[in-house]
């Protein structure tokens, strides 16, 4: 295989921002594939240059022109951007390849503006990109592995990419780490519903955490799980054997149904900082919050008792909610989350809108079968202000 000249953009930000929000928080949602791929090219013997756009990069100034093949990552609101840097490249006679949510999401249209488009990407998968490396157009080549890979590089091998990147981020500074793929839950909106549970090489996660304690004085750290602690006893075991209490800052997603105060106690020790819980609705999905069968003011009262408790022991609890699934009708999912904000005034909440991004969920195709998914531009779909599934319930 010849030496190739590699560019990985990982796409914060879907345009310029001056935004001070933007300026302190973006680098912090760098994705952790970008870096893998380019951990991985660099093994395998390739020159990687590699940039975490956040909205205040000028891009053709970032990468060098001479590029034979670049990777971009993109969620589907910055697909323009994505589609525009391709065609960028491609006119300076580079190679091309799409991965992240919006290739596993829409990588029909993807496959119009790429010479490939990435769905899961293990090791063999990136090599037989870079064996082939070649144009295919006007309709690029999908491939996929069969599913997540078993192992990925760890912080340290991800070093050379974290570091340019949080020297980006003015004040706090996250690092993200990965200590499992998957989910053991089938939340059918979820893109991770159908993705087996599997956890991290602990040994590596251990090591990594020993190597953050050498670069920060106190590290802030934050696991991109799907579902953080599904093995619980195991990652709270990981950590206590590499760090000393109260040397490392923690932000995880977990479920409620992994928060027992037992639990919490354990995390509070270890210096978990806020995690993001769903309740998701009212009336449906009560395995994952824990409430078993109870719906409606019962399953308010159980879940607003369990996050007061969580706030105990852990200082910022976003709770999130999915508006509009087929569970809901009428006034009461909105009146239930009127009275559980009362109830729970230190929680913070979330709202999304429930939205079909393509392919993403298995769900997503049973609403275009029923003609339910609306004709509007995926490229502005980003949960929050628009919503492109017409609801069972309502208007």
């Amino acid at each position: 295989m010849r030496k190739l000249r590699i560019g990985i953009i990982d796409i914060v930000s879907r345009g310029p921002t001056r935004s001070l929000y933007a300026r302190v928080m973006n680098a912090n949602f760098a994705s952790i594939m970008p870096q893998v791929i380019g951990a991985w090219c660099r093994e395998e013997g390739h020159d990687v240059a590699f940039v975490c756009y956040t909205g205040f990069e000028d891009l053709l100034k970032e990468l060098p022109d001479n590029v034979d093949l670049v990777f971009i990552s993109a969620f589907t609101k910055a697909a323009h951007t994505a589609y525009a840097l391709s065609n960028l490249f491609r006119a300076k006679e580079a190679i091309t390849a799409i991965g992240g949510p919006h290739a596993r999401c829409y990588p029909e249209d993807a496959l119009q503006y790429f010479d490939y488009v990435l769905g899961f990407t293990d090791r063999e998968t990136l090599r037989d990109v870079l064996q082939d490396c070649s144009q295919h157009r006007p309709i690029g080549m999908h491939i996929a592995a069969r599913q997540q890979p078993r192992t990925l590089p760890g912080v340290r091998e991800r070093w050379q990419f974290v570091e340019p990147t949080l020297k980006k981020a003015p004040l706090i500074k996250i690092v993200p780490m990965l200590a499992s793929m998957g989910c053991p839950y089938t939340c059918s909106f979820c893109i991770d519903a159908l993705v087996p549970y599997q956890p991290m090489d602990f040994d590596v996660l251990r090591e990594d955490l020993r190597f953050l304690l050498k670069k920060f004085r106190r590290p802030l750290v934050g696991w991109h799980d799907p579902n953080f602690g599904v093995r619980f006893d195991d990652c709270l075991d990981m950590i206590e054997e590499a760090v000393p209490p109260g040397r490392i800052d923690f932000i995880a997603e977990s479920s409620l149904s992994l928060l027992s105060e037992a639990h919490l106690k354990r995390l509070k020790r270890n210096g978990f900082k806020a995690v993001l819980p769903g309740i998701e609705s009212w009336f449906d999905l009560g395995n994952k919050s824990k409430t078993g069968a109870r719906q409606g003011m019962d399953k308010v009262r159980h879940v607003s008792e369990h996050v007061n408790l969580i706030l105990r022991y852990v200082p910022y609890v976003q709770t999130n909610f999915v508006l509009g699934l087929d569970s809901d009708k009428g006034a009461e999912p909105f009146e239930l989350t009127e009275r559980f904000l009362d109830m729970t005034p230190g929680a913070f909440p979330a709202y999304s809108l429930l939205t079909a991004f393509g392919r993403a969920a298995t769900l997503n195709l049973d609403y275009q079968r029923a003609n339910r998914v609306l004709p509007f531009p995926f490229h502005f779909l980003n949960n929050n202000q628009a919503m492109n599934v017409r609801p069972r319930n309502y208007s």
